[in-house]
């Protein structure tokens, strides 16, 4: 199994670099356009629309794989 750990380390560094990208597009308490420069005045929901629930939900996705390749890379070794 160990020939599959440089694999699983170029995987696990993908999926943290996607993780770390996709939790910077979120601007706590402010629309998608606010992390561009964009103002948050005109901001009304309050719930995630559109963009933005794409973007947190396809974190939560991210992580858990993450979590996923990174206990496999623990139990390969």
């Amino acid at each position: 199994m160990a020939q599959w750990l440089p694999a699983i380390r170029v995987v696990q560094i993908i999926l943290s670099i996607t993780v770390i990208i996709f939790i910077l597009l979120q601007a706590r308490g402010a629309g998608l356009g606010s992390a561009f420069g964009g103002s948050s005045a005109g901001s009304v929901f309050k719930t995630r629309r559109g963009v933005e629930r794409l973007i947190f939900n396809l974190t939560v996705v991210f992580v858990i794989l993450f979590a996923l390749v990174s206990l496999i890379s623990a139990l390969v070794r």
